[in-house]
């Protein structure tokens, strides 16, 4: 029964594609749309099987932890609805009655640490519990929802950068649907899928706006996306905040300097985040992530993670920070190499590592930028290397650092596609000649 629903939403979210006009595209059909959906579809199933037969533990699972615990809420709905409905717009709902009737009975709504930030846990829980009203509690109906809504956000990133890589559309399609982790771990039902949607509704949204100015349906999609991102991932809308100021600045002021510009509005913006602690004392930045990379290491060590790299416990201090800065980021670029394999998904990141690095070596022999393009590249490139940076240092397992490095990776492969010159590329490899 799990698999004919599965197939039926499916094919009811492909109807929708050839239906809605959010899908009409230029540079990509409806066709290749559906093709890559269904793709998803697939890799979110093939992501089930494996943590149904290889990794057992279900409670350590998050594609099924969340799912799980959904289940608590999803049935207050029909013992006691107006528990379940503040629960899922969180009314009222921060008290002993439902830490003892509902959160206590879940193993994932409070973290082994609980900083001053949103626990973007209760929003997976929440979309699961919602998406249960229609899935009848099969697992893999959610990963068809999470596969559209990943699909509509990948899409949305995919109408950003077309501008920029109309030339290379079969390329950057190629980046943003295909990239194995960007696929595996957008697929399933985890976090990443709908921080790929948020990811997508704001910055499609946000560019049309600088570029064609006022309107409120671009607001409402730049809102969209923001309350998305804050509720998934806050450090990664935190790291947008001063990539978007800076790419506005530019594209209304101009191109010299640019890089200087985004420089000193990521100084100006990360200097006052590390000192509002002096006003907001509950919000110390450099605590907060010492303390999110300490718990990490404590509780890797509990479990014998296999593939915990680092074991030092970062300082909340800046001299710290600053130090374990190069080891973090190599670490996230670098790693795992393909002699540290011990897991499906860690031989996929190394495979993927490599690809990357001939990428890499291709943009160093076949150079070619656009001046004109050089407010995106920058823009790309810093949410990049912040995002890596914050990854590396915050996350001491190879494991974790695979997933969380996810929302950067079609950007990594964005800056790459906008320096590599294409015909002398396929003037060079002849195989190639299929990307024309």
């Amino acid at each position: 029964m799990e698999y004919l629903l599965t197939i039926l939403y499916t094919a009811f979210f492909i109807f929708l594609i050839f239906r809605i006009p959010f899908f009409e595209t230029n540079g990509l059909s409806r066709k290749f749309i559906a093709i890559f959906f269904v793709i998803k579809v697939i890799a979110g199933v093939l992501l089930s099987l494996v943590y149904t037969f290889y990794y057992t533990d279900r409670s350590t699972a998050d594609i099924f932890k969340y799912f799980d615990d959904s289940k608590v809420m999803h049935d207050a709905l029909f013992q006691k609805p107006v528990d379940f409905f503040k629960m899922l717009f969180g009314y009222k709902n921060d008290n002993a009655y439902f830490d003892n009737n509902y959160y206590k009975i879940m193993n994932n709504w409070y973290r082994p640490y609980e900083p001053n930030v949103y626990n973007d846990n209760h929003t997976i829980i929440r979309f699961n519990a919602i998406v249960r009203l229609v899935s009848f509690g099969y697992y893999n109906v959610h990963t068809v929802f999470m596969c559209f809504l990943s699909t509509i956000g990948l899409l949305a990133l995919f109408k950003t950068f077309f501008h920029f890589l109309k030339e290379k559309r079969k390329e950057l399609a190629i980046v943003l649907f295909l990239i194995p982790s960007v696929l595996f771990w957008g697929s399933g039902v985890l976090k990443e899928g709908l921080l790929l949607l948020g990811l997508g509704m704001l910055l499609l949204n946000f560019i049309k706006f600088v570029n064609h100015g006022f309107s409120f349906r671009l607001i409402i999609g730049i809102i969209v996306g923001l309350l998305i991102l804050a509720y998934m991932k806050y450090y990664i809308l935190t790291i947008l905040i001063p990539l978007l100021i800076s790419y506005f600045i530019i594209a209304k002021t101009t191109n010299r300097f640019a890089i200087i510009k985004y420089t000193a509005v990521i100084i100006i913006f990360f200097g006052v985040l590390l000192n509002i602690h002096r006003i907001f004392p509950q919000y110390n930045v450099l605590e907060i992530l010492s303390q999110k990379q300490n718990s990490f290491v404590y509780l890797a060590e509990s479990l014998n993670a296999g593939s915990l790299v680092n074991r030092n416990l970062l300082q909340p201090s800046v001299s710290d920070f600053i130090l374990k800065t190069p080891k973090a980021l190599y670490t996230v670029f670098f790693r795992p190499f393909i002699f540290e394999v011990n897991s499906p998904f860690t031989l996929m990141a190394a495979i993927e590592n490599m690809m990357f690095l001939i990428l890499f070596i291709f943009s160093l022999f076949f150079f070619k930028f656009k001046k004109e393009n050089i407010n995106i590249l920058l823009f790309c490139l810093f949410f990049v290397l912040i995002t890596f940076l914050l990854t590396g240092l915050t996350t001491p397992v190879l494991g974790a650092v695979v997933r969380y490095k996810v929302p950067a990776l079609p950007f990594l492969a964005i800056v790459l596609l906008l320096v590599i010159d294409k015909e002398k590329v396929l003037t060079k490899f002849k195989f190639l000649n299929f990307l024309h």
